[in-house]
């Protein structure tokens, strides 16, 4: 029955996608990046254009694809029926990845994006696989593997030696001024979402991810407190993690940013991956531990009735912002799937 229910509402995500490709007049053609709950074009005033969403769109219908290649029993007229809607978006993809200009995850920065140009080329190396098992015109798979190794050439040159981190966005263009720093959590998204392996294990991420902490755990008066109970015992907690240091978003308003509900999950899914690459062994271990204390830290500012904000107050630790948002639970949902994997190994 779930599994019935799971297909219809990939189904329904694939029919919505036909439907949002299908729109006539659009500023930003395929890279518009709200919609109204109808499907109806919003003509408000919006940070467009957001050229990461047809990649995710795309990576998204894949995944269904394979499932539903395997379920097919060799009949793959559903599956082509599918790749026309990726083909759709990739094709958009290989004609804008290249140009400045365009927003960031957090819809405030324009330029070119270290989360974008990864979820950009994981998704032209996706494609191209599929359009190889369906065996569709070679030309396709070539296109796609050609600009998705145009990419890979343009992902190294965020690396910033001078500050020792990758930062977030290259050629600004627009968009908030007082980013100095350049350095953002969404650079740990983008491995953990769109990074290989060798990606996710790197020096170049672990040293990202270590400025990030040590900046937030300094930055926060919440993360004064180290300790907190859980089920009746004391437990360790980590730093809560922000955005970047400059952010002044408060969930309402612009007094000042505060820690992410899903940033901190992801640091803790971060730890939990290594662990799971490094196999069973004190190290790992040592990671899973690390990995616990930023859950501690997620499970200390939630609700009682485990409802989960976007953010968290960072003097009080009080929810802060959007009230269920779905993506704070599905990043602790996969940073405790990444644990249960971990464990497993350990065990």
């Amino acid at each position: 029955m779930l599994k019935y229910e799971l297909e219809q509402r990939l189904d329904d995500y694939v029919e919505f996608t036909r439907h949002l490709q299908g729109l006539k007049n659009l500023k930003y053609g395929l890279g518009e990046a709200k919609f109204h709950m109808d499907g109806t074009a919003f003509r408000a005033p919006w940070c467009n254009a957001q050229t990461d969403g047809p990649a995710l769109r795309a990576r998204a219908i894949l995944a269904y694809t394979q499932h539903v290649i395997k379920q097919a029993n060799g009949d793959t007229t559903r599956a082509h029926e599918l790749f026309a809607l990726v083909r759709t978006d990739l094709d958009y993809v290989t004609k804008v990845w290249m140009h400045p200009g365009n927003c960031d995850i957090w819809e405030e920065s324009r330029g070119m994006h270290y989360y974008t140009l990864l979820a950009q080329k994981t998704a032209l190396e996706e494609g191209a696989r599929m359009a190889r098992t369906l065996d569709v015109n070679n030309g396709v798979a070539h296109g796609y593997e050609r600009a998705a190794q145009e990419i890979s050439h343009k992902l190294p040159e965020f690396w910033d030696v001078d500050h020792g981190y990758i930062v977030a966005t290259l050629n600004k263009t627009g968009g908030i001024q007082t980013k100095n720093s350049n350095l953002d959590a969404q650079v740990l998204l983008a491995a953990l979402h769109h990074g290989t392996p060798k990606l996710l294990t790197s020096r170049a991420v672990a040293a990202t991810v270590n400025r990030l902490v040590h900046v937030f755990d300094r930055l926060y008066v919440v993360n004064h407190v180290q300790r907190t109970k859980i089920d009746g015992q004391w437990v360790d907690v980590a730093a809560a993690v922000g955005r970047y240091p400059e952010d002044v978003y408060d969930g309402d308003g612009s007094r000042g940013g505060n820690p992410w509900s899903l940033l901190t999950s992801s640091v803790a899914e971060y730890h939990y991956r290594l662990a799971v690459h490094m196999g069973n062994g004190p190290l790992a271990q040592y990671l899973v531990q690390v990995g616990d204390t930023y859950m501690a830290r997620v499970a200390r500012h939630t609700d009682a009735d485990h409802t989960m904000r976007e953010q968290w107050d960072k003097s009080s630790g009080y929810g802060r912002g959007a009230v269920h948002l779905t993506w704070s639970y599905a990043a602790h949902t996969s940073a405790s799937r990444w644990r249960h994997l971990a464990i497993a190994i350990l065990d």
